[in-house]
Parts: structure tokens; sequence; C-alpha cells
């Protein structure tokens, strides 16, 4: 199935509620006492300055997942925020969002992009790694799951 992606607001009740599920599925894998911070996922304003995107995927209609991009200097953008709701997963719509928000990236004039993400976010490890994202910093603390920086380099 193919899904649609809209350009919206990151407080769109779309927005709302993939984030919230979002929130949900990562408080599930890394504990209650998780509590999640502007520096892991961005605040809603980072994704309406310039250079910024927010999107959401829609199939057949209904919000299935999101993902925003944010310029952190004048050659590199940071995707935040990659998510496809449970029932939507294995369809290629965190492709479909990844590929888009690059190639967002890339117009803006960034050469690379970076994320973050965690050792226990397996499936989103398993897609950046598909499509060519290297792994550049784990970060590790005690008493918490591994923090994983990637990167891409679009162009040279």
């Amino acid at each position: 199935m193919s899904a649609e992606l809209r350009e919206e607001p990151p407080d769109s009740d779309a927005s709302r509620a993939l984030c919230a599920e979002y929130m949900a599925l990562v408080r599930e894998r890394l504990g209650a006492g998780f509590v999640p911070t502007e520096r892991i996922f961005a605040s809603e304003d980072a994704f309406q300055a310039p250079g910024a995107a927010w999107l959401v995927a829609y199939e057949d209609g209904r919000p299935v997942g999101c993902g925003g991009l944010r310029a952190l200097d004048a050659r590199t953008a940071e995707i935040k925020r990659m998510f496809v709701t449970a029932v939507a997963r294995g369809r290629g719509h965190g492709r479909l969002l990844l590929r888009e928000l690059e190639r967002r990236a890339a117009a803006g004039g960034r050469g690379r992009v970076r994320l973050l993400s965690t050792e226990v976010l397996a499936e989103a490890l398993a897609l950046y790694e598909s499509e060519g994202y290297e792994v550049v910093e784990h970060v590790g603390r005690p008493g918490h799951p591994v923090e994983i920086w990637l990167e891409k380099r679009l162009y040279s």
C-alpha cells in the first residue's frame, strides 16, 4: 500500500495522536521512568523554523506515520520523531518518510543528515542502516539503554 505524505503542523490532531503512540512505545521499551526531552525529540517549534519540515503519512485517509526535519547548521540536518504506527509497519511508509526528509534536507543545502535512536528500537535501526546510515557514536549511561547517533552523507 502506498502512503500520501502531507506537510502539516506538528501540533495537528493527527501529529499529536501519532506522537502519543510513539511515546507510549518508547516508554514501553525504555521503562516507565523514561522522560522525553528536547534533546531527544525536539520541540514542536523546531519543525517550523527555516530549513525544517514536519510530515505526516496517510494511508487510505488515516494518519499512519510522521517525521520531522530541522537544520542543525549550514551543512547538517537532523531527523526527529520518525514513527510508523504498528498496524502500518512493513509497508514502506517509514522508508518513504525518510527519503522525503532526506530530499528536503538536500534541497535545503544540507549535505548530511543525523539522527538519534536507541538500541531498543531495532526496527528503526534496521531501516536506517538499510538506507545507508552509519553509526557515528554510541552513548551509554549506566542503567540506561545505549543511544545511537547515525549519520548519512547526502552529497559531498
